[in-house]
Formats: C-alpha cells, sequence, structure tokens
C-alpha cells in the first residue's frame, strides 16, 4: 500500500470532504493566477481588465476559505482544536516576523524589494500553519 493511501485511510470524513471540495476552487485559483500573470505583463491592456485580472485569484482564495469554514464546522472537536490552535500560533509567528522584518528595515538593515517581502511573509504563515498542525496531529494521534 503506498504511503498516499495510508494518509488517505486516516483522514477524518470532515477532512475528506474539504479536500474534495476545495479542488475545483484550488485549480481556478491556480489558473487565475496564471492570467494575472499574463495579464499584468500586457502594457496596452485597459486598466480596468488588469485590475479585475489582480483581483481575480483573490475571489477563488475566498471560496477556498469558504470552504476551509465549512471544514471547520464540520469537524469534531478534536480536530477543530487543532486547526484553530495551528491558526492561532501560525499568525502569531507570521506577526512576529512581520515585526521583526519590519524593525530590520525601519533600523536600515534590510533592503528588500516589497515582492520579496511579501513572499518571505506568505511563505512564513503558510510554513508556520503546516508546521505547528502536522506537530499537533502527531502530539495528538
Amino acid at each position: 500500500m503506498s504511503a498516499l493511501a495510508r494518509y488517505c485511510q486516516h483522514l477524518s470524513p470532515a477532512l475528506r470532504a474539504y479536500y474534495r471540495a476545495s479542488a475545483l476552487p484550488s485549480l481556478l485559483f491556480l489558473a487565475l493566477t496564471g492570467l494575472h500573470e499574463w495579464l499584468s505583463r500586457q502594457p496596452d491592456l485597459a486598466r480596468w481588465l488588469r485590475f479585475a485580472g489582480a483581483l481575480a485569484p483573490a475571489a477563488a482564495m475566498a471560496w477556498l476559505f469558504a470552504c476551509y469554514l465549512r471544514f471547520l464546522r464540520d469537524c469534531d472537536e478534536l480536530e477543530r482544536g487543532i486547526e484553530l490552535k495551528a491558526l492561532a500560533w501560525a499568525a502569531g509567528i507570521s506577526l512576529q516576523g512581520l515585526m521583526a522584518l519590519l524593525f530590520l528595515i525601519d533600523a536600515g538593515l534590510l533592503d528588500w524589494p516589497q515582492k520579496r517581502l511579501m513572499a518571505v511573509l506568505t511563505v512564513l504563515l503558510l510554513a508556520s500553519y503546516a508546521l505547528v498542525r502536522g506537530g499537533l496531529h502527531r502530539r495528538y494521534a
């Protein structure tokens, strides 16, 4: 039996439903992100179209977030506790990272472009959530 098959066997019904429900918004997010990349590189494109292309991935992410909120409502108390702790830890870690980066920039010790700063903060948020969530699942499993 493959590792993926073993992993899927141990998923809760709520998490299985969340993964199924999030497939379409995730694919839409990826497609709209690609479209945004293409649209943003078109200098003669109407401003409103570039604006729509820039915000479209956020709409798909909002749909994905709605799926996550439904998952939180449907999961059991232990799983909900794990998810909420992981979210709280990820928010705290990201906030600390943001403050540290801002103070380093303000002190003139770090000179990063805005895109790199946003990318680092996004990776910090996602990685901290994934690591804390994985650790909590191992702890309570």
